[in-house]
């Protein structure tokens, strides 16, 4: 069911149910009050018979029936009856209607004074009427045929009155309700026009105050979110088949060479030997991009325990170093640790190495004689890991975006790499609740890396 369709229903539901009681009400109080009225015309009739019977004299019953046919003021098929104290009729206005009264009926008459009841269609009121000489019942009743017209004209109105209310709260109901939803209309239209080719279109904000407007920012902002991810998935696809490329394109040009002519045992070993480093870092770049895409992987649940970081430090230096042997790593350790637990952090121990090998290799490549300094500091609530080098330092300008996967500064051209590593960094720093900080010093050329781990996460 549209909204539109279920707000006129509700609007319409809610206000045909107030008319109905508020209709209700209105029948109910005049139907009181017309019956009210009829049998206060019955009261002053019985009290206006029996002070002529009783207090005027010379006027006797057939004297009273005169007087009654002579009276314009008669109601549909009245009677008024009087009766003696030992209830013997006294006085009958209408000798060819009767209406029946039990004994018992006659006493609570006399006992409450006044008693109103109905017989049929007729409204009939039972009265006491005492002088000083005689205590007489006068019951006097009849039809309301007046009243009861008027009652079902009433009726007749209000019926007419509340389905007339009804089909036009429904046609109104529909017509604010359509006007409400029309943004909503006008948001579905501009999202269906929405295709990757044009991710840099918008919503119209209407009246960013109200709750539409409000979410129509909201989705704008989740497009603006979604048109970075498409920014970034096609850089980073480009900038892999372009880092790719390249090896590959080495590997297939020596190749390409070395079938030219033929060659001694010494070209062809070091045409293999360089197709060999090659393979090495097409492997270590397709390493490193499935250690980022698992790093990314939201669903990927990791698994942290209770690790000694000064042991990660030396295991990744060993790593390292096994793989490049011409690199340098020294570990420093302060003197002042006294207590083991300074050094204990919760952590994924194999992404926390992942990372450390990183920067000790990021290290080791910029520094002008490939070697790296490692110090541990505890502190109060983390641990820093502080990577230092002497050598390319980061520019400025470069500094917001090295954590960029495959970014590159102009300076580091010359220097084998993806820029991968350190987007790999910052991932995993993340997800251990930590941060990854940088500084470089032009004047001194150095650079620092502060790797700050938490002890709990």
């Amino acid at each position: 069911m549209q909204i539109r369709t279920k707000l006129t229903g509700q609007f319409a539901l809610l206000v045909s149910a107030i008319m109905l009681m508020a209709f209700i009400t209105i029948y109910l109080i005049r139907m009181t009050y017309v019956e009210q009225e009829f049998y206060k015309r019955l009261r002053h009739k019985a009290i206006t018979t029996c002070e002529l019977l009783v207090k005027v004299e010379g006027v006797d019953s057939k004297l009273l029936r005169k007087i009654d046919k002579t009276n314009y003021d008669v109601l549909h098929n009245e009677n008024l009856t009087i009766y003696d104290h030992q209830n013997e009729e006294l006085y009958t206005s209408n000798e060819t209607l009767y209406y029946a009264i039990p004994p018992e009926l006659f006493d609570q008459i006399r006992l409450e004074k006044e008693v109103q009841f109905s017989e049929g269609n007729a409204k009939i009121i039972g009265i006491v009427y005492t002088d000083r000489f005689n205590r007489v019942v006068c019951i006097a009743g009849a039809e309301d045929k007046y009243g009861d017209e008027e009652l079902h004209s009433l009726w007749r109105i209000l019926t007419g009155m509340y389905f007339g209310v009804i089909g036009l709260v429904i046609v109104a109901g529909w017509y604010f309700a359509g006007q409400a939803m029309k943004p909503v209309s006008n948001a579905i239209g501009q999202v269906n026009q929405i295709y990757p080719k044009l991710m840099e279109q918008r919503l119209t904000v209407q009246n960013p105050r109200d709750e539409v407007g409000q979410l129509t920012s909201t989705f704008n902002k989740l497009l603006d979110r979604i048109g970075e991810v498409f920014r970034l998935q096609n850089l980073f696809i480009s900038n892999v088949s372009h880092e790719l490329k390249n090896p590959l394109m080495r590997i297939g040009a020596q190749l390409d060479v070395a079938l030219l002519k033929e060659r001694t045992e010494a070209e062809y070993r070091q045409t293999l030997i360089s197709i060999r480093e090659d393979i090495r870092d097409l492997g270590q770049l397709s390493e490193t991009l499935l250690e980022l895409a698992k790093v990314n992987d939201q669903n990927r649940s990791l698994i942290y325990n209770d690790i000694r970081i000064d042991e990660i430090v030396w295991e990744a230096r060993d790593l390292l170093l096994k793989a490049e042997p011409s690199y340098q790593v020294q570990v420093r350790l302060l003197s002042t640790i006294e207590d083991d637990n300074q050094l204990i952090v919760k952590a994924n121990a194999h992404l926390m190495k992942t990372a450390i090998v990183n920067l000790m290799e990021n290290g080791c490549k910029f520094a002008s004689d490939s070697t790296v300094a490692v110090d541990v500091f505890p502190m109060e609530t983390n641990v820093e890991i502080r990577f230092t080098n002497t050598g390319t330092v980061i520019l400025p300008k470069d500094l917001p975006y090295i954590f960029q996967p495959f970014y590159r500064s102009d300076n580091t051209t010359n220097i084998k790499g993806y820029g991968v590593g350190l987007s790999l960094v910052e991932r995993i720093a993340k997800l251990h609740n930590g941060n990854i900080k940088v500084t470089s010093d032009a004047h001194a050329q150095t650079t620092f890396f502060s790797l700050l781990i938490p002890y709990r996460h």
